[in-house]
């Protein structure tokens, strides 16, 4: 009986995390305008690094310090920004907290309620998306694969077994993509993966490519296979997503974060 332990995947959507700590300044609790913000991504450096919004800085002293993004790990900032009416140019600016350098800077929208940023921090610098536009007539997945031990081709795939007859069931999502880079590829949704409840059982499988069963990280099923059910896979009649993924593996196993680039499928 295949087993894969010790798989966690965090959504860097956090639609289940509390929508607010709120933090400690004087323009949160001016009556005004408020703007969601959430970044998503991952740090991949030693040090933790530190968000501030406009005048609001998100330190440890900040709703238990989980605000900060620890070294090595999925970004997952999801705060409400409260400001005056009016107000303009408001940055979100990422600081490292040792070197106190910025990392990321970018402006807020000046309309609007939410506001999404996608920010990989790869070997010191910052790793773009770079999603290709959307095509109406099909979907595209974009995976990047954060795996040092190997620059072997990868092969992801879905797989389920029917209850009812044993029959195994297998749908190719990305074939051959390189590991510490973009990659995407074409992908409408298979007839025994079209809907919520297929995806809720099935797996995402990461293999060696041109191979089923020669496991892609560690050489280990274990670490190279996990649930599916939360990745928001396009389902049958979907067409027109384009949706990235960044995988990696953190203390607990392996770990899928999914990127912005339609927030109305959040």
């Amino acid at each position: 009986m295949q087993t894969f332990i010790n798989n966690t995947i965090t959504l860097l959507l956090l639609a289940l995390l509390p929508a607010a700590f709120t933090a400690c300044n004087k323009e949160d609790v001016t009556p005004g305008k408020a703007m969601q913000v959430l970044v998503a991504g991952y740090n991949s450096s030693d040090h933790a690094l530190q968000i501030s919004i406009d005048t609001t800085i998100y330190d440890v002293s900040v709703g238990n310090g989980n605000y900060i993004v620890k070294p090595a790990s999925l970004v997952h900032f999801n705060a409400t920004h409260h400001y005056e009416a009016g107000r303009r140019h408001k940055m979100l600016v990422i600081t490292d907290t040792v070197t106190k350098q910025e990392v990321f800077r970018q402006p807020l929208p000046e309309n609007g309620t939410k506001a999404y940023f996608n920010f990989l921090y790869i070997d010191g610098k910052e790793v773009p998306s770079q999603p290709p536009a959307a095509d109406a007539n099909t979907n595209k997945l974009g995976f990047y694969i954060r795996y040092a031990e190997s620059t072997d081709p990868v092969d992801i795939f879905l797989t389920r077994t029917d209850a009812t007859n044993g029959q195994v069931y297998r749908a190719y999502l990305a074939r051959n993509v390189q590991p510490n880079t973009w990659a995407y590829a074409a992908y409408l949704a298979h007839e025994q993966f079209a809907t919520v409840n297929m995806l809720g059982l099935a797996s995402i499988c990461f293999t060696k490519a041109g191979t089923t069963d020669q496991w892609a990280f560690y050489d280990d099923e274990s670490k190279s296979k996990m649930a599916a059910s939360s990745l928001l896979l396009p389902k049958a009649g979907e067409k027109g997503i384009v949706q990235p993924y960044f995988v990696a593996h953190g203390t607990w196993g392996l770990e899928i974060g999914r990127m912005f680039f339609y927030p109305d499928r959040i």
